[in-house]
């Protein structure tokens, strides 16, 4: 079980107390992202590879988790293969099919906080993975959202997900609309053109300058976007 400790969560199980958790932008661009988090109920988050939008995004959820500004903290990705590679059917339940998509995120969750505690707080719910298939009818209330890899989505599961959203919640969604496995036009893209002007809603881009990951990146990038490979 855990508990609220002077207004923080401590997991009584683990015999851990809270830990406090920071989130420092490295970059300009980082810390306008973090701005525009604080400051909208929704914020897409597009930009290259390696820049961080994926940490940034979940170490974010995570700090507002631990201190009590939201009862959930909710990961969802679109189960799409790369590039067009098929795996096949997964074994399990629904749980058990999205956990390989999902990966990326509790790596990230695990640089902050333990194993254990994340086991503790995915078995009280406190910690959520939902697949896009079963959003129909949900509402979010009290949660922090991270939509990852959300240039795979279609418009339609966009909406769908986007018209989800509740009583003291936040939506970060993060991608890059280059790269998206659709081979059509992505949701990501549609809202980021549709929805500009609406208040409350934020949109950021992460370039080559945020590239955190590894410095290379930023060069293949540059090659990949200068030139076209025939």
């Amino acid at each position: 079980m855990s508990k609220k400790n002077n207004g923080k969560r401590e997991v009584t199980e683990s015999g851990t107390t809270f830990k406090k958790i920071t989130l420092s932008a490295k970059t300009d661009e980082q810390r306008e992202v973090i701005k525009s988090i604080k400051n909208n109920e929704i914020t897409f988050i597009h930009g290259l590879a390696g820049t961080g939008k994926s940490h940034i995004a979940t170490v974010y959820g995570l700090k507002e988790l631990l201190s009590c500004k939201y009862k959930q903290l909710i990961f969802t990705r679109p189960c799409k293969e790369s590039m067009g590679e098929k795996l096949g059917s997964l074994p399990g339940d629904a749980g058990d099919k999205i956990a390989p998509y999902m990966m990326p995120l509790f790596e990230i969750l695990k640089q902050y906080i333990s194993q254990k505690e994340i086991n503790n707080y995915i078995s009280e719910g406190i910690i959520r993975t939902i697949p896009l298939a079963y959003y129909r009818g949900i509402t979010f209330n009290n949660s922090f959202i991270v939509a990852d890899e959300f240039q795979n989505t279609i418009p339609e599961q966009m909406r769908l997900f986007l018209t989800r959203f509740g009583k003291n919640s936040k939506i970060v969604i993060t991608g890059d609309v280059r790269q998206s496995d659709l081979g059509c036009e992505n949701g990501m893209e549609d809202a980021m053109n549709r929805l500009q002007g609406i208040k409350g809603i934020a949109f950021n881009e992460l370039s080559e300058k945020s590239i955190v990951r590894h410095p290379i990146i930023g060069d293949i990038e540059a090659r990949y976007n200068s030139q076209n490979i025939t």
